[in-house]
């Protein structure tokens, strides 16, 4: 069987962790000199209400060399493979770091994948490792690799203030996004890069704009659908109401509170929805 190393911005809980059978390692946040372990020392709950209370602007962090050394060192012991799924690496340094300890330490059967992901979308490409955990570590990367570019990540967000504080976006455009209320929808491609598909006036039309990019498409009903969500779900419900899906498949989704490395970047009362597509790549 082949052990899998994901880590905390897969929105799988250390608890679930356990019961699955792999291994989850969390990232950092902190607020000033507040340093916690996301998903050990701070839920995504807690995380949310210090967001919101704060004066502080929370910062993410990959896992030190020594971390993943000792990591891999334990894990690949006695395994015959290990498949790592960190978050992307356009995202985080991660997963570059693991790719330097396997080569530096010699680690012949310690695989990082490249994931091109993150939250509800690496959550989907490591229950699909799971479930082929059985198999030989080329075939299990293969089943990714077809997968990976059917998924979808859509959102709505409601405010800008937290891509621009991040470094994402110009204090100009946030100003005035955020004094005539334009709400951006965005999309995550295959490569995780996030581009902007719409922007709307108003938290409704943004909503209404999303659930119809996410639709357009037949969705794969052997997989998991994820509907997102950060500290508050209202939007998320609100959302969920307006999908056009056959109730079925809409009552086929799980609801997903963001976890605190990326809602760092996204802010509160955002929602969006993960999908696998049966057709091809944007």
């Amino acid at each position: 069987m082949i052990k899998i190393i994901t880590d905390s911005s897969a929105n799988i809980s250390q608890e679930e962790a356990k019961s699955l059978g792999i291994t989850v390692l969390p990232l950092g946040v902190s607020f000033g000199t507040e340093a916690f372990r996301d998903g050990v020392d701070l839920s995504a709950e807690q995380f949310y209400k210090k967001l919101s209370s704060s004066k502080e602007f929370p910062h993410t962090s990959q896992p030190s060399r020594e971390e993943l050394v000792e990591l891999f060192t334990r894990e690949s012991a006695g395994a015959d493979d290990v498949l790592v799924m960190f978050i992307a690496d356009v995202l985080s340094g991660t997963q570059k770091l693991a790719r330097q300890v396997v080569e530096e330490k010699k680690l012949s059967n310690v695989y990082v994948y490249n994931t091109r992901s993150t939250t509800a979308v690496l959550r989907m490409l490591v229950l699909e490792a799971l479930k082929n955990a059985d198999k030989p570590i080329k075939e299990v990367i293969a089943i990714l690799d077809k997968l990976r570019p059917r998924i979808r990540l859509y959102a709505a967000l409601d405010t800008l203030e937290f891509l621009r504080k991040g470094g994402r976006l110009s204090g100009a455009a946030s100003f005035i996004g955020n004094v005539l209320k334009i709400k951006p929808v965005i999309y995550f491609t295959g490569e995780c890069e996030v581009k902007v598909c719409s922007k709307q006036i108003g938290y409704s039309l943004a909503l209404k704009r999303l659930c119809e990019e996410a639709t357009k498409e037949e969705i794969d009903q052997t997989q998991p659908i994820y509907y997102l969500y950060t500290g508050d779900d209202t939007n998320c419900n609100a959302m969920i109401e307006k999908l056009a899906l056959p109730k079925d498949i809409k009552t086929q989704g799980e609801k997903v509170n963001i976890c605190p490395v990326i809602g760092t970047h996204i802010g509160p009362r955002a929602a969006g929805i993960v999908v696998a597509v049966k057709r091809g790549k944007r």
